[in-house]
């Protein structure tokens, strides 16, 4: 029986887990060669002529880059055909452009960084370096022999010019920018800090210091992000000049706080006012609140001054603040009151307001003691509960249907606090919840309905009355202890 003739082995299939030689089998469907940074002059030169005008062009700068670009002409198409092969077209962005466009596109340019990324690290693209060794995925820091620049080096040269395509409108803000912000993941929070000032972004630069490539990464929320855009300069300045060092807390604000105190502040001097009290505010509603209080620009009443004593006029613009007045005011329990929530920062606000419009005198001086005395004993019992609860009118002269001045509501707490089998237990438990304020109210309610038919008058002593008599016991005696 005659021998069947020997057969050929069978060649290993494309993309088999190994060729027969036992090596990886060569996935790459583009490979960038030394010869691709070559102009067209130079690839018909003979290459005993073409070696040395390569050598000159790699070890220049711009020669690197000019090659780098020639690559990349070769490269672009395909990373096209990788993108609409993985994302169809209408996922598709550098598809439909050419080169020319995608490169003054900072979107376009960063999608196509990131389709060369994921097909070099799946070895659809082979790199080539000088010798004509592969590059292996991953090894970013070895020169291409295309260009003489390694990934990192040519992926930065692109994230650059993307970078300032971002900040074409704004290259005030982009002079500055850290070396950190030119990298490839931060071109979409980048895309948020365009739209800020420059002299802002520069302030938040220096005060947050080394942390400033924080809001570059996820470590900080898109929404903390577009809240500091809306900050002023003058504002980061005075909030560094005030908390120093410790300026870096506002990483840790909430945005909606970030965004109240873009939005609180009109003059630096309310910031430097502030202080570390600043710290003690606990709502964006309370910061706001605290913006309302009012701000007087005094600069041309103290350059008359200067003037007068032959000086120059000030070189910026100064303020008074009502901020300023109420620290003054009140000393130590400043702090209690911005502790406060907005009803009733708003409140003292309109109240100061006010007073200012008094001729100065006993009267004004009077009411200015009550609002101490009320900070001082009673305001870190207050919710916006109670607050609302004694109707506070702001106005110093009310008429008949306005609700108790501040000199009346002193009185009205000293009456409950003095008034046997009640005082601080009121304050410190019932007064806390709902039935309290109830209470409060209907004690409120009361004194008005007396005030109306001339049984009490607003001048009488009210702490006295509640104290001694029976007259105002309606609403307050189910706690009143025997």
């Amino acid at each position: 029986m005659a021998k069947k003739p020997a057969q050929k082995p069978a060649k290993a299939k494309s993309g088999s887990a190994k060729a027969a030689n036992g090596k990886k089998p060569d996935r790459a469907r583009l490979i960038l060669r030394v010869a691709d940074g070559d102009s067209d002059l130079l690839r018909i030169l003979p290459f005993g002529l073409s070696l040395p005008f390569r050598g000159l062009a790699l070890h220049s700068r711009n020669g690197r880059k000019t090659r780098l670009h020639r690559a990349v002409r070769k490269l672009y198409p395909f990373l096209q055909k990788l993108e609409s092969a993985a994302l169809g077209a209408e996922g598709s962005l550098i598809g439909a452009l050419p080169l020319e466009a995608a490169l003054k596109n900072d979107a376009a340019i960063e999608r196509a960084i990131k389709v060369f990324e994921v097909a070099w690290q799946l070895d659809l693209i082979a790199i080539v370096g000088p010798s004509g060794q592969r590059i292996g995925s991953g090894k970013r820091t070895v020169p291409a022999g295309a260009c003489g620049l390694s990934v990192d080096q040519a992926e930065r040269i692109y994230v650059e010019r993307a970078v300032r395509v971002i900040f074409a409108k704004n290259t005030g803000a982009l002079e500055r920018l850290p070396g950190e912000a030119m990298a490839l993941d931060a071109l979409p929070r980048l895309r948020i800090l365009a739209g800020m000032n420059a002299g802002a972004l520069g302030e938040v630069r220096v005060k947050l210091g080394h942390r400033f490539g924080a809001i570059l990464t996820d470590q900080v929320d898109t929404d903390w992000l577009n809240a500091l855009t809306h900050i002023k300069a003058f504002q980061m300045h005075a909030l560094g000049n005030a908390f120093g060092p410790a300026a870096t807390e506002i990483l840790d604000w909430d945005p909606r706080y970030l965004l109240a105190f873009a939005q609180a502040f009109s003059a630096p001097e309310q910031i430097a006012e502030l202080g570390l009290d600043l710290r003690l505010i606990r709502s964006p509603e309370a910061l706001l609140a605290i913006g309302t209080w009012a701000v007087r620009d005094v600069t041309d009443k103290i350059n008359e001054e200067l003037n007068k004593r032959g000086r120059p006029d000030l070189r910026e613009r100064q303020h008074e603040t009502d901020i300023a007045v109420f620290r003054a005011m009140l000393g130590s329990d400043f702090a209690s009151l911005v502790k406060q929530p907005a009803p009733i920062i708003t409140a003292f606000g309109e109240l100061l307001r006010n007073i200012r419009m008094m001729n100065p005198g006993p009267e004004r001086s009077g009411i200015i003691e009550h609002i101490k005395t009320f900070c001082a004993r009673y305001l870190d019992y207050m919710t916006p509960e109670a607050l609302a609860a004694l109707e506070l009118s702001t106005e110093i002269e009310p008429d008949e249907t306005a609700g108790p001045t501040i000199p009346e509501i002193v009185g009205i707490m000293n009456g409950i606090w003095g008034k046997p089998g009640l005082g601080r237990v009121f304050f410190e438990q019932h007064l806390q919840r709902k039935d309290g304020v109830m209470a409060l109210r209907g004690l409120v309610d009361d004194y008005r309905e007396m005030v109306l038919r001339g049984s009490i008058q607003r001048k009488q002593d009210i702490a006295t009355i509640i104290i001694t008599s029976t007259v105002l016991d309606r609403a307050i005696a189910r706690y009143i202890s025997a």
